[in-house]
Formats: structure tokens, sequence, C-alpha cells
């Protein structure tokens, strides 16, 4: 498996990446791997049990995760789409763009007769692109209310029309506030009441930032093949699997071989009678221990053997078989077998019990083999006490893993990790506390010098604040501008937000908090010196029950003027 999937599978991945292939390459491609994966020899062609197109399902959906051509062709092409799309100034945009795009949007343009085949595939990851990019408001002049997606950072979701034929061409921006980038209720209220909600949650750039095209299935923004081809195959239609193969068979603690061994029991991807019969092959289709017709869930457990070899198991609940049983429902009820003490296994025993029954039955069928059932039972607990013996040996064998110095968690007992302060260099500590019911936040902030002495505080309250994460940009960047508006050119930032001092210090983004992040690299350029520092809680208790208190005053005195003022100031 894997190196069918780390070599065969990648090495047309260059071509694929530059080029739309023909359906034709990409059906011999998928019949190369194919072949690959059932045969023994080249020159010996075997039964394939299961459709490649199941086996290109992920795991937790019944598949191998094998890669189907055609599609990761498309999610590499669709790279190229979204470089054009986020870069048009770049050589290759400027080329393609102004030969291709001149007169329309690149989303919507159509491909000319005199099309080249490389920008036919950009054409073809364009649909890709087109079922998961939506938007970042900015400044909002760009994006349009009812044919853009703007209403979640989450997942496509634009406005249900039909719209007034005065609000058609209605932008973002027309639903701000005169001169300013918040939201203004009362338009909200008159073109879309129905959303209000999703969209005061939207936290726009105050600092002129341009609206942007995001990669929603990632938070970062930013498109993955690996997100585009996930989401080619969910939008193919497949059927939405029931069984929990993650629980049942993946995350079953046992040898590789025996998980795989479980996904073909469960995929009837076993040869067993009535699946040869199936399959056209002139066979008895009969169990050779009772004469019965031979499936997979009889040899597991129907047959009378192997519900002998079940009673000497020992488990606290044996397996029992049913009238109306299928194999899905045996493996679902084998999680929760437990091991008598005297076996010493901590890892289940049921895997190898079905693989030593299968092996047990090949030996008298082709070798002519008998085993007991107390034979076959001591295979099985000897085998599973050898592997888990393995297991253990390796593990007190590999040196353990030195975890790098980290910083405590916001919950911590209070630790002095904050850094000595330079003189005329003032501290600024923030936090936030959110209520995930009634998604209201409040925000506070203390602002000190070198030698503690308090500069100034404050607190602001705000509705409609979609996470904790959110309230807590929020609360930085208001602390911030304070900052700034006092005069404070040289500041040290402190927040019990590790997350978010992350996405700060690492240069990085996720969707939610595009606008906030933007605006604090805004505020952080107009300083001298500033820098950002993660602090447990108990080093931020200054603003931390300054943003509890405001939180719980809102709760109890929601007062409209305050939040008018929150308003003013966001």
């Amino acid at each position: 498996m894997v190196l069918l999937k780390a070599v065969l599978a990648a090495m047309p991945t260059y071509a694929m990446s530059c080029f739309k292939l023909p359906k034709s390459l990409c059906k011999q491609i998928q019949s190369v791997l194919t072949r690959f994966w059932w045969d023994v020899k080249p020159e010996i062609r075997k039964m394939c049990w299961v459709s490649w197109d199941r086996l290109t399902l992920p795991k937790s959906a019944g598949g191998l995760g094998f890669r189907e051509i055609e599609e990761f062709n498309d999610a590499l092409l669709a790279k190229h789409t979204w470089r054009l799309l986020k870069d048009p100034s770049s050589l290759l945009g400027q080329t393609l763009l102004n030969k291709y795009c001149r007169y329309e949007d690149l989303l919507y343009v159509s491909a000319p007769g005199s099309a080249s085949h490389g920008w036919r595939g950009i054409l073809a990851g364009r649909e890709i692109i087109k079922k998961g990019m939506g938007w970042v408001v900015g400044s909002g002049e760009t994006i349009k209310i009812w044919s853009d997606d703007w209403l979640s950072t989450e997942k496509q979701e634009r406005p249900v029309g039909p719209p007034n034929l005065d609000a058609q061409n209605l932008t973002v921006k027309e639903l701000f506030q005169i001169n300013s980038a918040e939201w203004d209720s009362e338009k909200i209220k008159l073109h879309l009441p129905q959303y209000e909600g999703d969209i005061l949650k939207l936290v726009p750039s105050s600092l002129a930032m341009d609206d942007e095209r995001v990669w929603l299935p990632e938070k970062s923004g930013e498109y993955s093949t690996r997100s585009g081809y996930a989401l080619a195959k969910m939008n193919k239609g497949d059927t939405i699997e029931t069984f929990n193969w993650k629980k049942c068979v993946w995350n079953v603690k046992c040898s590789p071989k025996l998980q795989h061994f479980l996904w073909k029991v469960k995929s009837n991807a076993l040869a067993v009678g009535e699946t040869l019969i199936k399959r056209g092959i002139q066979t008895e289709g009969k169990c050779k221990r009772c004469g019965a017709s031979e499936s997979i869930l009889h040899v597991m457990l129907s047959c009378p053997y192997a519900q002998r070899v079940w009673r000497l198991a020992p488990i606290l609940t044996p397996l029992t078989t049913g009238s109306d049983e299928s194999m899905a429902e045996v493996l679902q009820t084998c999680t929760r077998m437990i091991n008598l003490p005297p076996t010493g296994l901590v890892t289940p025993l049921y895997p190898w019990i079905f693989w030593v029954l299968w092996t047990s039955r090949n030996q008298l069928l082709f070798e002519d083999k008998s085993f007991s059932e107390t034979e076959t039972m001591l295979k099985a607990i000897k085998a599973a006490v050898e592997w888990q013996e393995a297991t253990n040996l390796l593990n007190t064998t590999m040196p353990p893993t030195k975890k790098p110095n980290s910083v405590s968690t916001k919950d911590s007992p209070p630790v002095n990790l904050t850094p000595q302060i330079p003189a005329n260099t003032s501290a600024l500590y923030s936090d936030a506390a959110w209520n995930s019911t009634s998604l209201a936040g409040g925000m506070g902030w203390v602002s000190t010098t070198a030698d503690g002495s308090i500069l100034f505080k404050g607190t602001v309250t705000r509705r409609n604040v979609a996470s904790a994460l959110v309230a807590e940009a929020m609360a930085l960047k208001t602390a911030l501008l304070e900052a700034v508006s006092h005069g404070l050119t040289d500041i040290i930032c402190f927040s019990d937000s590790k997350c978010l001092i992350d996405l700060i210090t690492g240069k990085k983004t996720v969707v939610a908090l595009q606008g906030l992040l933007h605006d604090l690299g805004v505020l952080s350029d107009s300083c001298n010196s500033i820098s950002f520092y993660f602090i447990p809680r108990g080093c931020n208790e200054a603003a931390d029950t300054l943003a509890k208190n405001a939180l719980f005053c809102m709760s109890n005195n929601p007062s409209r003027e305050a939040l008018s003022v929150v308003n003013s100031v966001l």
C-alpha cells in the first residue's frame, strides 16, 4: 500500500500538475495501479475483489485512500487557478489573464477555440475552486451581496433571493455605516433581516483591507491540493457510510496486516464460496466442515466449528450468532469485548481469532490439514500475546522523546514568564470573556510602565462574537488602538490566548480572523518597536478580571448607550 501511494501514484504527479491528462490516459494509469494492487506477479492476473472507485474512498468511508487519477489531476491544476486569482500581477498572471480574461473574470470566462492545452487545464481546475471559494469582507467594495459567498467563513453561503431590482447590484460596503467599516443594523434589517445575526458575527477590517478571496475548506484560507481533492471526491455524490470504520477497523489495536484483513472482512473481499459463485467461478460454494453455504459471516461465526472456537475464547461475553446479523454488526459488537484477566492481554483478541479461523479454513481446503477448536484458539491467543510483547518491547527500547520547554496552558498556575520590560517601554495586557450561549463578549485591557505603574485601562463589550478566539483578537486590537491613541510607540503586548499569539508571531492567518490580524499588522507597523508574548491566565489577572466584569455587567444590564460606545471604538 505504501509503495503504491508513495511511488506509483506519485510518478505522474508532475505532468498532472501542468496539464489536463486525457481520460483514456487516466484510465490506463488507473489500470496499472489496480493490477499492481491485486496481482502477485505481472504475468498472473488475479481477481479484483473491490472496485477502484471504492478503493479511492477515504479510510473513514470504507476505502483505502488511493487517489482517483482524474480528480487528483483537477485538484493539482486548481492550484494554478488559485495563484492566478490571488496574484494576478505575477508574470504568469499578466500573460494568461491579458490573453484570455481581458473582458471577463477568470471564474466565468470560457475557453476560446484557440486556447492552449495548458489554459484548458487551468479552467478544469477552476471548477474545484468555484466549489470551495468564499470571501473575507474588507472594504466591501468588490463583494456582490446576492451573487458572492460572503456570509460565512466556514462554508459557502450567500443570501437567498430573488432580490429587488434596485438591490441586484448592491455591494457589501452599502451595509456599512457612513465613513466607517462598522455594520449598520438598520441597513441590514432593511435588505437582509433574516441574516442579521450571521452578518454581525463577521468582523471586517477597519484599517483599509481589500476584500479577499479565501479557500473555505482550509482554516488558513489558502488552497491546498489535499482539500481540493477531498472536495472533488465529496461532490461526486458518494453514499454516506454509517459504519464506523475508524473505530471498528483502523483504530483497533492490532497489527496493520490484521487491520487490512478486517477491512477485507467488512468489504466482502475474501474468496469464500458464495462470492466465488457470484463471480461466475465453478465451485460448490459449500463449507467443507458442515456443508452449509459458505459466506464470510459463516466462516467467522455461523459455522458450528467457529461457534465452538468462540465458546473457548477467554472473553467476558463470547460472540454468538443471530439470524439477521451482518459482519458490520459483528465487528461493532466485537469492539465492546473485554478480555478475561488470565490472558494478560490488553489488546483485543478478536482480530486474531478471525485471522486464525480464516487460515484454518484455508489449510483445511488447500492442504487438507485439520485443527481442533482448542488448537485454533491457542494459536490466536499465542499470536496476540507475541504481538503485544513485541510492541511493548519496542516501546521500552525506544528513547523517550523530549518535549520542548513549552509555555503553560491558559489554566496553568501562575508562573513568572513575563519578560523584562525595558525602560521607556510600556506593557499592554489584554483578555476577553466570551459566552458561548449568547455569543456576547467582554474585553478588558491594562497598560503599565516598566515599573508597574498603570497608564490606562478599559473595557468594552460586544454582541454577536463568533468565538473565544475572535473575542481575544478583538480585545488585543482595541487595546492596541487605545495605546496608539495615547501616543505609545514602544509596546510589549501580552495575552493569555496562545493560539492568537502563535498566529501573530508566526505570520499566519485564519479566515475568521483575517480582518483583525490585518489591522493588528497595520497598528504594529505604526509603532517603533512592538512584540507579542503569551502568558498564563494567572499572570494576566487584571485584564482577565476587567473582561469578566464587563461581560457580567453586559449580561445583567445591556445598556444601549454602552453598546453604541463599544461599536464606535471597535
